[in-house]
């Protein structure tokens, strides 16, 4: 039952906008990988475009989005500005794994260049989690996205 709470709590994030980044917001999915094992092992790789209104937000937040959120129940750190200079952690987080078809590979790798460029520009946010796995929370209001990443290996 625990493990079904936490799958409810991290697989779909977009319930939980204003927990997350102090506004509530409907975002539409870009793209979603799941790759879930029977123990709470696995790898999750969500993408949302964001609407021009959260766009300008983002682009200049106010302090208590850096200061408040995410709230506690989400266990991340505090929002910071990008670049991520955590290469361990970005490497992390965009793994490729051998059983993957290489169609698949191809696929997540080139969202994986989406993160990896998000994560070294300026001008985009991110929190972490590294508990029970990793999470990796990105904004970029540049590119009018939001990923969620979940790495539990």
């Amino acid at each position: 039952v625990a493990f079904l709470g936490f799958i409810d709590l991290w697989m779909d994030f977009r319930n939980k906008t204003k927990d997350l980044t102090g506004k509530q917001f409907w975002a539409w999915n870009d793209y979603r990988y799941d790759e879930i094992g029977i123990r709470g092992e696995g790898f999750t790789f969500e993408i949302y475009k964001l609407n021009d209104e959260m766009v300008e937000y983002f682009a200049k937040p106010d302090k208590d989005f850096f200061e408040r959120f995410p709230v506690d129940n989400f266990e991340t750190s505090k929002w910071r500005e990008t670049p991520i200079l955590d290469t361990e952690l970005i490497n992390f987080v965009t793994p490729t794994y051998g059983n993957w078809s290489k169609s698949l590979q191809k696929e997540i790798e080139e969202k994986q260049i989406i993160v990896r460029q998000v994560a070294n520009e300026n001008g985009s946010y991110y929190a972490v989690r590294k508990s029970h796995g990793t999470d990796l929370y990105l904004i970029s209001p540049k590119r009018k996205i939001i990923i969620f990443i979940n790495h539990n290996m």
